[in-house]
C-alpha cells in the first residue's frame, strides 16, 4: 500500500516507477526463490547418526533430564536432581502442568538461563497466565535481568608443578 501511494506521488517521472516496479519484482523473485530452495531441502529426521538412534532406541537406556542431564526413571514426572519437568505427558497434566508452570516461571527469576529477546519475552508473556500475580514476577525478573549477568566459571588452573629432586 505504502509503495502505491509513493508511487501515486511521483506520478510524472516515469523512471522512478520502473525503478519502484524493478524492486517490487525482485522482491517476488526472491521471495519465489527463498520458497523453492526451502521447499526442495532435504528433511533432516534425525540430528544424530544412526549408531546414536539406536542406542536411544534401547530398552535399557535411562532418559536424561534437560536441566542437569541426569538420568531418571522413565516414569517420574519431575527430575529427582533439579526438580525440572521431565515427564512424557507432565505438561498435559492439569495438576502436574501447574508444578512445571511454576517451575519455568522460578527460573526466570532465580535460576540461569539463555538471556534472548524471545525467552526474556516468554517469561513475560508466561506470567500472564497468572494476572494477579504477574506485575509481581515482572519486578523480580526485571530485578534478575538487570542484576549483574552472571559470571562465567574460570577454567581450573593447574597447580605449579616443581622439579623433582
Amino acid at each position: 500500500m505504502m509503495l502505491i501511494a509513493l508511487s501515486n506521488t511521483r506520478a510524472d517521472e516515469g523512471a522512478y516507477q520502473i525503478g519502484l516496479l524493478a524492486i517490487i519484482a525482485l522482491g517476488v523473485i526472491g521471495m519465489w526463490r527463498l520458497i523453492q530452495w526451502l521447499v526442495a531441502a532435504p528433511p533432516d529426521s534425525e540430528p544424530w547418526s544412526e549408531e546414536v538412534s539406536q542406542e536411544i532406541a534401547k530398552e535399557e537406556t535411562a532418559p536424561l533430564c534437560h536441566r542437569c542431564l541426569a538420568p531418571h526413571d522413565p516414569l517420574l514426572n519431575f527430575c529427582p536432581d533439579c526438580g525440572a519437568a521431565v515427564g512424557e505427558y507432565t505438561n498435559m497434566l492439569p495438576y502436574p502442568y501447574v508444578f512445571s508452570l511454576g517451575d519455568t516461571l522460578r527460573l526466570g527469576t532465580t535460576g540461569e538461563f539463555r538471556r534472548s529477546p524471545l525467552t526474556i519475552a516468554g517469561f513475560f508473556a508466561l506470567a500472564l497466565v497468572h494476572p494477579v500475580f504477574a506485575p509481581i514476577y515482572w519486578i523480580m525478573l526485571l530485578k534478575k535481568l538487570l542484576a549483574s549477568p552472571p559470571s562465567s566459571p574460570e577454567p581450573p588452573q593447574s597447580a605449579p608443578s616443581t622439579p623433582a629432586g
